[in-house]
Formats: C-alpha cells, structure tokens, sequence
C-alpha cells in the first residue's frame, strides 16, 4: 500500500491540478498560433482531432475505471495478493481491443470524414490523418489501463509527470510542425507519436509498483468476468458521455459549417480544459469512496460527499467566476475583438456548465464506487436523445450560440438525475444533495451579478477577494475528508 504521503487528498489533488493545468496555460499561448497557422478549417479539424483521442479511449470497455475500482476494493479490503493477476488480465484485453479499435477507424475514417462539412481539398489529408490517429489508438487505451493501476495505489505524482508531459506535446507537437508544414498529416504523426512515448513512460512506472513486483500477474478469467461486470456498464456510459460531450462540435461542424466551429469550439475546448480541476480531485475521491465502501465504513460516506461537494464547488469557483465576468475582455486579448464578440456569449453560458458539471461529477464517482455503474450508464442513455434533440433545436434557432445553451443545460440535467439517484442509494444524502444543488444556484447568480459590476476594477476586486475565500474553503473541506479517510 502506498504511504500516508500518497494517499493524502491535498497531495494528490495538487499533482492532478499540475499534470492538467500547466498544459492548459501552455495551451493558451498555443492556440492563437495554431489557427493563424493552420488556417480555421484545418485548425477546426485538428480540434476534432483532439475530441477523437479522447472518444476514442471508450473501446478499452471500462477497463481502466474497472482497475481502478478492484484494486482499490483489495486494499481497502486489505487483500492485495491478487492484484498482479486484475492488472495483467485487464491489460492484455485492452491491448487487443485497441488493435480492433484501430482497424476500424482505418476502414470507417472516409465516412466520418464525409460527415463533416470540408472543403474538397482538405478530404484526403483528412482522411489520412484520421487513419494517423488510429495507430495510436492502441496505446491511448493502454494508458488508460495503466493509470486506473495507478490512481488505485495513490500515484498522482507519478500520473500527472507523465500527463504533463503528454499535455504539453499535445500543443508543442504541432507548433514544431508549423517551422515545415501546415497540413493537417505531418500535425496528426506528431500527435501519435506522442502518444506511444507517453505510453511506455506509463508502463515503467507500473511496472515498478511493489504489488505487481510481488505478483508479476497471469490472465485469470474469473477476473476478466469480474472487469467486464464493472466495466461493462462503465463502457456504456464512456461511449454515451464523451459521445454528448463530443457532439456539439461535430453537429455544429455539419449543420453550420466548419470555418465558424473555431468561434464554439475555442471557447468549448477552453471550458473542457479547465474541468482538469473536477477531473483531478474526482481521480482522488473515486479510490477513497471505493476503499472506504470496500472497508465496511460506509457511515463515512455521507461526511466524505458532502465535504466533496464543498471542496469542488469552492475549486470550481474562481474559473468559472473570471471565465463568466471576464469572458469579453479576456476572448479580446487573446483572440481578438472580432472574434470575442462572436465567442464571448457563448463563453458566458458554458462558464455556468463548467461549474454544474464539476459538481455532477461527484455523486457519479460515489455511484459507481458503490458498485453501481449500471445506474449511471442509463442516465446517459437516457440523457442522449433529449440532448440531441435540443441541440438541433437551439442550433437551428440560436447559431453557435444554441450549442452553449444547449451544453449548459444537458449539464443541469445530469446533475439533478445524478443526485436523484444517490439519494435514493443512500437517503442519508438528501439534505446534502440539496445543498450541493443550491450552490450551483447562488454561484450562478453571483457569477452574473458581479458581471455587471462597474467600472473594471471592481469587478477585478470582487474576482480576487471571491476567488481567495473560495480557494481558503478547498483546502478546508479538503482536511476534512482526509480526516474522514
């Protein structure tokens, strides 16, 4: 088991911050160079690019949660002989579902390519690059078996080194690619060899741990029907979610066209990547939840959510508050005028369904560490097809602006289904539920009050002063569930 230092919540939280957040603020500087490189429609493509390697990772079938979950179970059960033998199964199913995955993006890349509205000259490289990408499928899914081994012992600063490292390639590939080339092909090899570096730098890493040095691990059926159980139900919902979270782009990119998904995707990919924080601290709390159900202390539960619930509403807070309050000035600076007054609407509304979703995320991890994928995987099933129909509906009568609102509200949706069935798990909940709701109410309505403070630095006062008591709050909440743990 990993030492107290590992497990400490503040710890591993600050090193998820880290490996997420110093990309995104590299990211920042990037992208304004990479679309005046590339050009929009390519740069919108690429930012499609980006959405696959994500989406993608849904053919490791849940494995890499399904880790996570069991070795988390071993040691908080205190039974960790097995757990060489679950990372060995996991990890050589994976690796053959990356393989078929890879062969077909190779044969569908000409259809997912004509769904998009492209121009003619840009369909062959398009579809080149795409197939690119399908080489490092298998390895993009690995890594995800290697990092749910990974959060289960505790090793953030291990995971989020390499994370960095991946992050900053993401961005610093095809920015070296542009001294030579504007294409998309020579942008997309880049992208896939980072990924295979980043893979084995995973591999070492596990590979060094005590538990699977103890048990080097052989394939166990009995495990791989237990992984499945789990990660069944977790691959339905990974296939759902990123599929809602992934399907404004390409609706947009069909419907509108691809030369203004710049103008929602820049302000999307810029909210998507500021959710590393709720990504970060729910990489935390999942083995804790896990560990803690596993160990019979389950009366530590409803303490562990409701201070959960605190420390990601006050972490959230400041991003979504400067994102919301200076979401004109800021799109300004960093893109342009033209640009901002296109942008800075929509940035408002997905600033809100940045704070929403980060608090969704919470009763989600208790859920499916209770055992209970199942439940989540059909609140996305269901969620789809509302989704997508007010999608349609609010981009045919909206723009790009419609894509927001509808984000934002297919967030809302999420959260009060999520909380829903957690109170109905554990009744002990509700008043905490309803608590976590009626923070996400009064953040949204400070958010638009301080927006309409004047002159500017007011609202820079009020930022600031908000944002410092909101941080003191984090690590608060913070000490408490560690307390708890």
């Amino acid at each position: 088991m990993s030492d107290p230092k590992q497990r400490s919540f503040a710890h591993g939280i600050a090193w998820n911050l880290a490996g997420a957040g110093l990309p995104l603020a590299f990211a920042f500087f990037a992208i304004p160079t990479l679309l005046s490189g590339y050009g929009s429609a390519r740069f919108g493509f690429l930012t499609i690019v980006w959405s696959l390697i994500g989406y993608f990772s849904i053919f490791d079938f849940g494995m890499g949660r399904a880790l996570t979950k069991l070795v988390s179970d071993r040691i908080g059960a205190g039974n960790t002989a097995d757990i060489g033998d679950i990372a060995t199964t996991a990890l050589r199913v994976m690796l053959v579902l990356g393989v078929l995955a890879a062969l077909l993006i190779e044969l569908s890349a000409p259809w997912i390519v004509g769904l998009l509205k492209i121009d003619e000259t840009m369909v062959g490289e398009a579809v080149v690059s795409l197939r690119i990408l399908a080489i490092s499928l298998p390895f993009v899914i690995l890594s995800a078996g290697f990092i749910g081994v990974l959060e289960a012992h505790g090793r953030f600063q291990s995971i989020n080194t390499v994370r960095l490292i991946m992050g900053l390639l993401n961005f610093a590939a095809p920015l070296v690619v542009l001294h030579w080339s504007h294409r998309l092909v020579p942008a997309t090899v880049s992208l896939a060899i980072s990924r295979v570096i980043t893979t084995g730098l995973y591999f070492a890493i596990v590979r060094g741990l005590n538990s699977i040095r103890v048990s080097p691990g052989s394939f166990q059926r009995g495990h791989l029907r237990e992984l499945l159980g789990f990660g069944g139900w977790i691959t339905l919902s990974n296939l759902i979610s990123p599929l809602m979270a992934q399907l404004d782009k390409l609706v947009v990119g069909a419907m509108v066209s691809l030369s203004l998904l710049p103008f929602y995707s820049v302000p999307s990919d810029l909210v998507n990547r500021f959710s590393f924080a709720p990504v970060a601290m729910v990489g935390v709390f999942f083995p804790a939840f896990t560990a803690t159900w596993a160990s019979g202390r389950r009366d530590l539960l409803p303490h562990m959510y409701a201070d959960a619930g605190d420390a990601m509403c006050a972490a959230l807070f400041p991003a979504a508050l400067c994102l919301y309050v200076f979401a004109p000035e800021g799109l300004s600076l960093w893109m342009g005028h033209d640009f901002s007054t296109q942008a800075a609407p929509l940035l408002r509304w997905l600033a809100i369904g940045l704070l929403v979703n980060g608090l969704a995320r919470i009763p989600h991890a208790l859920l499916q560490a209770m055992g209970r994928p199942a439940t989540t995987a059909k609140l996305h099933l269901s969620e789809l097809p509302i989704y997508a129909f007010g999608l349609w509906l609010l981009l045919s009568n909206f723009g790009v602006l419609g894509a927001a609102i509808a984000w934002t509200g297919r967030m809302i949706l999420d959260l009060l289904l999520l909380v829903f069935c957690t109170n109905a798990a554990i009744p002990a909940l509700a008043g905490k539920s309803a608590a976590l709701v009626a923070r996400v109410g009064a953040g949204a309505a400070v958010m638009l009050g301080v927006s309409e403070l004047s002159p500017l630095p007011l609202k820079v006062t009020a930022c600031i002063a908000l944002s410092l008591v909101s941080l003191g709050y984090v690590l608060r909440a913070l000490n408490r569930i560690r307390r708890h743990d």
